[in-house]
């Protein structure tokens, strides 16, 4: 059921309860004037034949004195006069009123409007009088004055619910657009709008109801727009990721072929300059010749097997986390002996897979060339921490603090961020409280990375 039709349903009720209660009020004052109205004519017709009853044997006869004086009385109004003499029947009946003669009130209408007042009997020597109250011309009066009250009223009610009715569809209207308007949100056509009604109430309404679908509309936009982003942003990091595994192959690539090609060289040429220099037949000059050739040979084999190393150590074919960094930490305190550096793994950092693995050496090699170029420190702390759901790696140092030791190392940093963003990861960099900087890596294992 509507609410349109259920505000028509009690407006017609209490309508139709104004108009019951009108006609109940009328009616019950009419009654009263009815009853007034019979109690004051029967008493002074009482209190007349009651007169006239004791002073008839002045006369003569009581019976013929008193009929004779009520044939001469006539009718008297609201009363029925009956007298009775000894013989039985009725000596005297008063005539029938000429008062809206041949009309009658409906029954029902005299049934409820007649009042209850009890005929009296009067007695005279030789006879008796009886005088009954008579309402029905009364009652007649009550319902011919009535009913042009209640049709006139009947008439207004009608009138009042035409326009009430009339008003309230004026009034109920912006429902109807406010329904319209949430129909089409629900059909997701954020772009539906209201248009503002001159009520207070529906103002208000109309007015949140825009607002709210243009938040939507804003939202839905901006949810696209994530949508998008999030797309852009997994492609960027499947691109990154696609750059880096190329990096890490073209790295393993020319470690390979420095240690097999140049490697070879380089051994060959130390092979020939010692049998050079170990030749007794040899000139001094070639013998010298052969040394200085042997000791360049020597220090290019270094070269190039440190080259390999930052290359791509032989550890990491193994995924071996925990061997690649022992490995980096001594070459670190071979090379740099003034910076002390204190390697700390928590949990089984042995097998994290291939690409967990060289994004946290990589993320190591980093940080720490930073911290030899730009933190002026002597100190430095490498931590990682391994637990069921995420790999924490950190480096600390003692150095220079906040965007001081930052700004050189910003590009160093991104580039440590997309890696940790190719796998799911983020990191952090900032200053310590107690003084230098810290720049930390987490990234998720197992079921939680990408």
């Amino acid at each position: 059921m509507s609410l349109r039709l259920r505000l028509n349903i009690l407006l017609a009720v209490l309508n139709l309860g104004f108009l019951a209660a009108l006609t109940g009020l009328l009616a019950s004052n009419l009654k009263t004037s009815i009853r007034d109205e019979i109690e004051a004519a029967h008493r002074v017709t009482v209190q007349l034949l009651g007169t006239a009853a004791q002073t008839s044997p002045l006369f003569g006869p009581a019976p013929l004195v008193m009929q004779d004086f009520l044939n001469r009385l006539g009718r008297v109004r609201a009363n029925e006069i009956r007298f009775y003499t000894e013989a039985g029947p009725p000596g005297y009946v008063s005539p029938p009123s000429t008062y809206k003669a041949g009309r009658r009130a409906p029954e029902w209408f005299a049934e409820l409007m007649a009042p209850r007042i009890d005929a009296v009997v009067i007695t005279l020597p030789g006879a008796r009088l009886e005088v009954i109250p008579d309402a029905s011309r009364a009652i007649l009066d009550a319902w011919d004055n009535l009913i042009p009250v209640f049709l006139l009223g009947a008439a207004f009610v009608a009138l009042l619910h035409v326009v009430l009715l009339w008003f309230l569809r004026r009034l109920l209207r912006p429902a109807e657009t406010v329904l319209d308007g949430l129909h089409r949100l629900a059909q997701g056509r954020l772009e539906a709008r209201l248009p503002v009604s001159d009520v207070a109430e529906w103002r208000e309404l109309t007015i949140g109801f825009n607002s709210v679908a243009s938040v939507l509309q804003q939202r839905e936009a901006e949810q696209r727009a994530l949508m998008v982003a999030t797309r852009a942003l997994a492609e960027n990091r499947e691109v990154t990721r696609l750059i880096q595994d190329g990096i890490e192959g073209e790295r393993k690539r020319l470690s390979r072929e420095l240690h097999d090609e140049l490697g070879q060289s380089v051994t060959a040429i130390r092979l020939i300059a010692a049998s050079l220099r170990g030749n007794p037949g040899a000139a001094p000059d070639i013998a010298a010749g052969a040394e200085r050739i042997a000791g360049i040979a020597a220090g290019l084999y270094d070269g190039v097997h440190r080259i390999v190393r930052e290359l791509r150590p032989a550890v990491l074919d193994q995924a071996d986390l925990s061997a690649a960094l022992d490995d980096l930490a001594r070459e670190w305190r071979a090379r740099h002996a003034g910076i002390e550096l204190q390697l700390t793994l928590l949990g089984d950092c042995g097998d994290l897979g291939e690409a967990v693995t060289l994004t946290v050496f990589r993320f190591m090699q980093e940080a720490l060339t930073n911290v030899l170029k730009h933190a002026g420190a002597d100190r430095v702390a490498v931590e990682v921490r391994r637990d069921d759901t995420q790999l924490t790696a950190s480096v600390s140092d003692n150095g220079r603090s906040g965007e001081e030791a930052g700004n050189g190392s910003r590009r160093g940093l991104a580039g440590m961020r997309e890696r940790a963003a190719a796998l799911g990861g983020t990191l952090e960099a900032g200053g310590r409280e107690e003084g230098g900087f810290r720049v930390a890596i987490s990234l998720p294992l197992g079921r939680d990375a990408p």
